[in-house]
């Protein structure tokens, strides 16, 4: 592993995450990490903050039920805008409340609603279930929404990691499709290509919270039966067309194999006449949105990513807003 130049406040966080994790993402059965993930967030749940509300629903995707948590402002009044938000864990775990700290982020920060699918996991079910679950999401956002409290109108796509994936093929989708207008894709460490020789993979082949290897794994699982012309809507970085996007906000890590996908697919975007804004997270690895209570540099890519969210979604920045949250 390569000498990394950690963010002391970070460290603590990732000391203990890689103590936890007794072996590589590839090398566990599936189940067997999924339930002890479950149980550890059981036995240690986020606290609900005051002010937020959550409640699930349940809407239909490709004629199954599919789950959705939704967050709101508890003293919200008329229509609010909506962020639709892709969980994260390499498209074969997690949940809307295993990630459910952003989603009370974006509440008390932006002021918006925020919805995140339980969308299906490979391997059980690879491309396109889990991304066909966040699109109806979308869509449903964009018809049922005003029953809901929401303002159609404004509309953002977050995620990280293969949850930045989907949100960045529901902006994709959306376009082609001409289907809901989205004002702002939030896209933190996502996952957008397989070419696996990029600078970034090379460096952070072994890097802590994820490998280049387990990458690799996530990818074939997700993949799993498509030809060797993938859908842009499973691999972003393939498509051949970029403009009409929406505007994109990309945050990336330096310690991490995924950051020249954000990066590259930051430099398509602007050559197809995208507005978008690249943050780097430097001293950070991959999935460093975990460490927000504690990290200081973490504390400021989540300020940037709510002020690109308030932005969009009310039209002003205040950098002088002060988080009580974090």
């Amino acid at each position: 592993m390569r000498a990394m130049n950690i963010d002391p406040t970070y460290l603590p966080y990732l000391e203990k995450a890689v103590a936890d994790r007794s072996e590589a993402l590839d090398l566990v059965d599936v189940a067997t990490r999924r339930a002890k993930v479950a149980k550890a967030r059981a036995e240690n749940p986020p606290i609900v903050p005051d002010g937020v509300t959550v409640e699930p629903i349940t809407i239909p995707s490709d004629g199954l039920p599919l789950r959705l948590l939704v967050f709101r402002p508890a003293a919200a009044v008329g229509l609010l805008p909506v962020i639709l938000y892709c969980h994260g864990g390499g498209w074969m775990y997690g949940s809307p409340e295993q990630s459910s700290e952003l989603a009370y982020l974006y509440v008390k920060e932006v002021g918006a609603i925020v919805v995140s699918p339980e969308y299906r996991l490979s391997p059980e079910d690879p491309f396109p279930a889990g991304f066909n679950d966040c699109y109806a999401a979308l869509t449903w956002l964009a018809e049922q929404g005003s029953d809901n409290g929401i303002d159609t109108s404004r509309i953002a796509v977050a995620g990280e990691s293969s949850g930045g994936n989907l949100a960045a093929a529901c902006a994709i989708a959306a376009r082609d499709r001409r289907g809901p207008k989205i004002l702002l894709q939030l896209l933190n460490y996502p996952a957008m290509g397989l070419n696996f020789q990029t600078l970034s993979y090379v460096e952070n082949s072994d890097a802590p919270i994820l490998s280049g290897r387990e990458m690799r794994y996530f990818w074939k699982n997700y993949l799993a039966g498509m030809d060797v012309s993938p859908d842009a809507c499973a691999v972003p970085l393939v498509a051949v067309e970029l403009g009409g996007l929406p505007a994109a906000h990309i945050i990336t890590a330096e310690y991490d194999p995924l950051r020249d996908d954000g990066r590259d697919y930051a430099a398509r975007l602007q050559l197809a006449g995208t507005g978008v804004v690249v943050r780097n997270a430097e001293r950070l690895t991959h999935g460093f949105f975990r460490a927000l209570s504690s990290s200081e540099d973490v504390k400021k890519m989540a300020n940037f990513a709510c002020e690109a969210l308030r932005l969009a979604l009310f039209g002003m920045v205040d950098k002088q807003r002060k988080s009580k949250w974090i």
